[in-house]
């Protein structure tokens, strides 16, 4: 018998795609035993979505952070593994849940198992360890199944706007000798929240600035800025205006933080 978990969702006014998500969910050979739903201000009918037995969080606080949302919804999660998931997120093979589960059962040493973006095909996966973390690849909670029990020890910090994911795996693979699994071939899909179209870009440079500043400092150095800055001056090197725009004020924001500590917000589309 596979370990139950939980499903942590963060939501908000997510009716139209959470509907894809949850029958995602439901299609599992393994799905989940319980739904907690961490919402943050909901005009829509997205709570009516809530299965049966689930708990519905209102989210606490002033202003909105993705790593105290997770955070509040941990509080509520019994089960021995926790899925965290986007409201936006399916996975096109049935088997994904049920095959990342027999991963964490198998090893002490692998603390969560997370799903690559990549096409549907053949179950598989990759060890990701101290050796070969680069800052990005450690932990994905677009879609992540995590051993609670190391959420117990830590969770994620709140000071990160973005990139909370990375963070916490940087201390579970460095600091705690522990690893991480990519699962490939779930056929893992994300379809973006309308509300958040136009703030692709910010949540980019959000994420970026987030990685280099707590995690991979070396992406902080004059060499890295000056190539990403190359990407915004050189026409060949981007495909659009926009995209040179970005690289432009992601090289800013970087040199910014060559003298202060940076402040995001993780809430774009509010």
């Amino acid at each position: 018998m596979r370990t139950e978990y939980t499903a942590l969702i963060r939501t908000f006014n997510s009716e139209t795609l959470l509907k894809e998500t949850l029958e995602s969910l439901r299609s599992q050979t393994h799905p989940p035993k319980s739904y907690v739903f961490v919402d943050s201000g909901s005009t829509d009918g997205t709570r009516n979505m809530l299965p049966e037995g689930g708990y519905f969080h209102a989210y606490r606080g002033d202003s909105f952070n993705y790593s105290e949302a997770i955070n509040q919804g941990l509080d509520f999660v019994a089960e021995d593994h926790v899925l965290i998931i986007s409201s936006h997120t399916t996975l096109a093979n049935p088997l994904a849940l049920d095959y990342a589960s027999r991963l964490l059962e198998q090893s002490e040493d692998c603390a969560a198992a997370y799903f690559d973006n990549g096409p549907l095909a053949e179950l598989g996966e990759e060890l990701i360890t101290k050796r070969n973390f680069n800052g990005f690849n450690g932990l994905c909670n677009t879609c992540a199944l995590i051993k609670m029990e190391w959420l117990a020890k830590r969770t994620f910090r709140r000071e990160l706007f973005a990139a909370e994911d990375q963070e916490w795996a940087a201390w579970l693979l460095r600091d705690k000798g522990k690893a991480t699994l990519r699962v490939l071939g779930a056929g893992m899909s994300n379809t973006r929240n309308p509300y958040m179209l136009g703030y692709v870009g910010k949540k980019y440079i959000n994420e970026q600035v987030a990685v280099a500043y707590f995690v991979e400092r070396r992406l902080l150095s004059p060499w890295h800025v000056a190539r990403v800055l190359s990407r915004a001056v050189n026409p060949l090197r981007s495909r659009s205006g926009a995209e040179r725009l970005t690289s432009l004020r992601l090289a800013a924001s970087l040199v910014t933080c060559w003298f202060r500590k940076p402040d995001g917000a993780s809430r774009y589309f509010r």
